[in-house]
């Protein structure tokens, strides 16, 4: 039997964690559908993929890829993405106690409502200006868009935890916003702790600080009145932190929902 070279039956993986990127938008069946029509039409050398005698095996090889990479597997048709599950919050500034920073302004769910947390610099005024902004737990970033108006730039990250006191896995929404920089884009994953932006001042509309969200209902999106304002679709940021500080670490992912959001401004959610 002729010997075949290692080159000619190994599947390129920087190609293929090129491509699973793609896929990640379109799900794994349009990823392969498109990846067969590009090789029809490419040459091997243009299309970076081995002769068709190893091409057979590239189906298989390119989806066990997207399972087990870094990038999410966003299913089609707004099904899910599998995302790790939260050992634990931390503050989204001076992490991980929000160590220097005060809370200006806190939830109030009867007018004059305010659907969230204001965090200030304890040095007053914009002295707090760029500092950075952190993902309060481990999830996908659902938004991440400058939406202008009265929000400026706006990162939302979605979190899967387990409530000790039921053993329910559950979801939730956190909101950042106000930003002067956004440091992530949707659909990318980050853990407790990672820098997602910047505090700002939505274009100088107001003095700088983080305006700080966490939703129990992750159909909120940016439309906030279209829900009722009540404790079952909102949490106070702080005591839901406090609440669920440390969560024990679990190896396997949840698969969270996708496509909860309503488009805002021409801008589209995960």
């Amino acid at each position: 039997m002729a010997h075949r070279s290692r080159e000619h039956l190994s599947v390129p993986l920087i190609s293929l964690a090129r491509e699973s990127r793609r896929a990640c938008t379109i799900g794994v069946r349009g990823f392969l559908s498109q990846r067969r029509q590009t090789l029809k039409q490419q040459p091997d050398q243009q299309a970076g993929f081995p002769p068709p005698a190893a091409r057979r095996r590239l189906p298989i090889a390119a989806t066990l890829l997207l399972l087990l990479g870094s990038a999410p597997v966003v299913l089609a048709d707004g099904a899910g993405v599998k995302i790790p599950i939260a050992d634990g919050f931390d503050f989204p500034v001076g992490k991980p106690e929000g160590t220097g920073y005060y809370i200006a302004r806190g939830v109030r769910l009867t007018p004059p409502v305010h659907f969230g947390e204001d965090w200030n610099g304890k040095g007053g005024g914009d002295t707090d200006l760029g500092d950075p902004v952190y993902a309060t737990g481990d999830g996908i970033v659902s938004w991440a868009y400058d939406v202008h108006v009265g929000w400026g730039n706006v990162v939302m990250i979605r979190h899967a935890y387990r409530d000790p006191s039921t053993g329910e896995l559950k979801f939730c929404d956190s909101l950042y916003g106000h930003l002067n920089e956004i440091k992530v884009k949707v659909g990318q994953i980050v853990k407790r702790g990672d820098q997602i932006g910047t505090i700002g001042t939505n274009h100088g509309m107001y003095p700088a600080h983080l305006h700080f969200e966490i939703r129990n209902n992750i159909n909120i999106g940016m439309q906030r009145e279209s829900v009722n304002r009540d404790y079952a679709n909102w949490a106070v940021p702080s005591d839901f932190i406090k609440k669920y500080r440390r969560l024990n670490r679990e190896w396997g992912k949840a698969m969270a929902p996708t496509g909860t959001y309503q488009d805002y401004q021409g801008f589209k959610g995960l």
